[in-house]
């Protein structure tokens, strides 16, 4: 985990990410295109894993490695790592600082007012079938200012059908761009799918039959037990740790024991995943997607790494034993895709939302005295003192930001503060500052401290989360290093260490789709075919 931070590295402290990574957007039509593109994002997929367990691969992820084009320096360039703003980057090929998704939630300035503003919540757009359920609020993207990939299909051809899917609503939607596609995400307590009148105005029935007929059988009383055969277990830490999930943290998982809400155990397993891709082809036969002649969308979020990785982290049994069933099914899918689709007529860009911060008493066993688990009440206590005294000399927003990040700084409570005018004005402090302005949009405060005009960064290794489990979020190269591979029609093996960032994928994806993207992107086009 102490690998250099080459995003990072690429920059001087002169230097804006942005201008470094803005290249010009031409597109070239290919002589056949392909008839689907498909953007897979595996949430909390850190970059190192997939290398890692590489020899407990067989099926989808190994075919990847083999066949595909792999980027492993490969990251997202920006501050805040979180799953909105992951999926919106690998979407839309520009940064939160354009995208306006700046985090799974943030505090929206309305007026003088800081209103509580999730993602994709848009009141104006209700569940379908939950309208009067107060329990499950409006969905859609109203607060995504970019659109992404999915529009740029839907322009070049309005004949073009275009699907996202996913555990999360908030993947979902995102990687779904702006255009009324065909969306879907789990409603995790009745393991159903659901979607917003945003989308749709009824449910088709083909989907109402999955959820009552194949949902069940999916997530019915199974029971998750560790498949991974023994030759393989070393390349993860033993099955126990006081440090994961509260309860029974060991296999076998099982559902009248580890959990209250019926069904919704299954999604801390690779059920989620397994939901996802059959009703993928579900979906795939029921539109003819990439069968009528037309350039087709497919966006896939799969969210079970994360839900697994928040329990358990890496290097567990339970993520090794998820990814080995993510390989299988993602196998499983390519097969799919080549006796239904065609070999050759389909293209895939697969990456991550985020990476994940390894357990620190797990670091701490093998040497790494510096990681630590922090007592965020404490950090807490640390930054209200620290604001108190900035507002209490009053003076302008300026002032005060400028007094709360000194104190924070000198009082030790965080490693770097970051005022506002710093990352939008003149050149930045230091090469960490670039990554928090293009996380930065004005308005739009992910944070307390965002309010107030201040930006903060811990100590690389500190984790501010519960007693046990493990998060992501941070600027630090474990967060923000995730796998970049192509695979498909003129795509050849190979791998590249050159830098590359989650913002080239969708503009590399319509290149290769014969799809003319924006010219303003902040991604580029890094590979154009063989």
């Amino acid at each position: 985990m102490n690998k250099p931070d080459i995003g990072m590295s690429q920059v001087a402290g002169s230097v804006v990410l942005a201008a470094v990574l803005g290249f010009g957007q031409g597109c070239t039509q290919a002589e056949e295109q392909p008839s689907l593109v498909i953007l897979i994002a595996v949430d909390q997929l850190r970059g190192d894993l997939l290398e890692r367990y590489e020899e407990a691969f067989s099926g989808g992820l190994q075919r990847l490695m083999d066949e595909g084009q792999r980027y492993t320096n490969a990251s997202h360039p920006f501050a805040v790592t979180h799953t909105a703003a992951g999926h919106a980057s690998l979407s839309t090929g520009v940064l939160p600082s354009r995208s306006g998704i700046v985090a799974n939630s943030w505090s929206q300035l309305v007026g003088d007012e800081w209103r509580s503003t999730y993602s994709v919540a848009d009141p104006d757009s209700p569940i379908l079938g939950f309208e009067n359920d107060d329990r499950l609020p409006g969905r859609s993207p109203k607060n995504l200012l970019r659109e992404g990939l999915a529009d740029w299909v839907r322009s070049a051809d309005m004949n073009a059908r275009t699907v996202s899917i996913s555990g999360k609503d908030r993947a979902a939607i995102t990687l779904a761009g702006r255009t009324d596609s065909h969306v879907y995400w789990l409603l995790h307590e009745e393991a159903r799918f659901i979607t917003s009148q945003y989308y749709a105005q009824a449910y088709p029935g083909w989907l109402q039959r999955f959820n009552d007929e194949v949902m069940p059988s999916l997530v019915g009383d199974t029971i998750w037990e560790n498949d991974v055969p023994v030759e393989f277990q070393s390349l993860g830490r033993p099955d126990f740790a006081p440090y994961e999930r509260r309860g029974n943290s060991t296999f076998p998982h099982v559902s009248s024991v580890e959990e209250t809400v019926h069904n919704e155990w299954a999604f801390d397993s690779p059920k989620a995943d397994e939901a996802v891709v059959t009703l993928a082809k579900t979906v795939m036969e029921e539109l003819d997607l990439g069968q009528r002649g037309n350039v087709d969308y497919l966006g896939l979020a799969l969210s079970s790494t994360d839900y697994v990785g928040h329990l358990f982290g890496p290097l567990s049994q339970e993520q090794l034993s998820n990814l080995m069933h993510l390989d299988r099914l993602l196998g499983d899918f390519f097969n799919y895709l080549d006796e239904n689709v065609g070999e050759g007529k389909w293209i895939i860009g697969l990456s991550a939302d985020h990476g994940v911060a390894t357990m620190p008493e797990y670091e701490q066993e093998r040497g790494n005295t510096s990681a630590s688990r922090i007592d965020a009440r404490e950090k807490s206590r640390g930054r209200t003192r620290a604001l108190q005294a900035a507002l209490a000399e009053g003076g302008s927003p300026e002032e005060i930001a400028e007094r709360l990040a000194r104190q924070l700084e000198a009082e030790g409570t965080v490693a770097k503060a970051y005022t506002h005018r710093e990352l939008t004005m003149g050149e930045p402090a230091d090469s960490f500052a670039i990554f928090f302005r293009n996380s930065h949009y004005p308005g739009r405060a992910h944070s307390s401290l965002s309010r107030y005009g201040v930006e903060i960064r811990y100590a690389e290794g500190e984790l501010l989360y519960r007693a046990n489990g493990t998060s992501h979020g941070t600027v630090y190269w474990y967060d923000r290093h995730v796998p970049l591979i192509l695979l498909g029609k003129g795509i050849g093996a190979g791998v590249s260490e050159s830098p590359a960032y989650t913002i080239d994928l969708a503009p590399t994806l319509a290149r290769l789709a014969g799809i003319a993207a924006p010219d303003d992107l902040d991604g580029r086009v890094i590979y154009t075919g063989r």
